[in-house]
């Protein structure tokens, strides 16, 4: 009975070692939001929300600027409760950039801070640090290569309520993009734009007679008289693998030519 007792005693006390070893491994080990301790490591969290649908995207702008081709740095990011305090850009070279929000509203964030340059900007690995309200933070990456399109060469009718742009086709062209703005284009949001026209297309006409025309953002009769206004064109590539959409989650170069029009 003696020695029952004493290989019990032995299985119990292992067995407490064992428990208490184990729970010493997490005792000191902090964790990020999105992981959880296991046996002395931080592993995925089943139970936290992973945010799949975060997103960043580094794209190469190309545009026509009084006659001189020049090139612009885009950077979006975007995802479910993404927030800007703590989201952030760093360029092969090491640079940061800030993300911040705009017109969109919630769920997405980008950097248009970047000036045209007559050089393409780096190419190369984008590392997106983003952050989330729940306190998840996630690393994305996304690269930027030297692809580009030709800029569309534009003509645009301006008659009464109605616009007509046309353009030449452009072969490297997965869809085209056509925007009527205010010339402040980077802190207003469009009066009118359809995100995804075919590689085939080469004219579009749109017109305000209704506000409830699909492209229109804004209402037309925002729209002041005698006023000054972009519309632009945008040749836009996808990279390679991606499903062709209007949406900036895959771009990979965009050419915009833009003309101005007097309302």
């Amino acid at each position: 009975m003696k020695k029952i007792l004493k290989t019990l005693a032995f299985v119990i006390a292992t067995l407490s070692l064992s428990l208490t070893s184990c729970t010493d491994k997490c005792e000191t080990v902090q964790c990020p939001v999105g992981e959880t301790c296991d046996e002395g490591t931080c592993v995925t969290d089943p139970n936290q929300d992973q945010h799949v649908d975060a997103y960043g995207d580094v794209i190469l702008k190309k545009m026509s600027m009084m006659g001189n081709i020049k090139y612009k740095l885009i950077l979006f990011a975007g995802g479910t409760s993404i927030i800007a305090e703590g989201s952030k850009v760093v360029s092969p070279s090491g640079i940061e950039y800030p993300l911040a929000e705009f017109w969109v509203g919630p769920g997405k964030l980008r950097n248009f801070d970047v000036a045209e340059a007559d050089t393409k900007p780096e190419l190369g690995e984008y590392i997106f640090t983003l952050k989330f309200s729940d306190g998840f933070v996630k690393e994305v990456k996304d690269v930027l290569e030297a692809t580009e399109t030709d800029l569309p060469n534009i003509i645009i009718t301006h008659t009464g309520t109605e616009v007509t742009i046309s353009w030449d086709a452009i072969a490297e062209a997965d869809l085209y993009c056509v925007k009527l703005t205010e010339l402040d284009i980077k802190n207003t949001k469009p009066f009118f734009k359809t995100a995804m026209l075919p590689a085939t297309a080469t004219s579009y006409t749109f017109n305000t007679s209704t506000s409830s025309m699909p492209g229109w953002m804004r209402s037309p009769n925002d729209l002041q008289t005698g006023t000054e206004y972009w519309v632009s064109v945008a040749s836009k590539k996808v990279e390679n693998g991606e499903t062709v959409s209007g949406k900036s989650t895959d771009f990979q170069t965009s050419s915009c030519s833009k003309q101005k029009i007097i309302w």
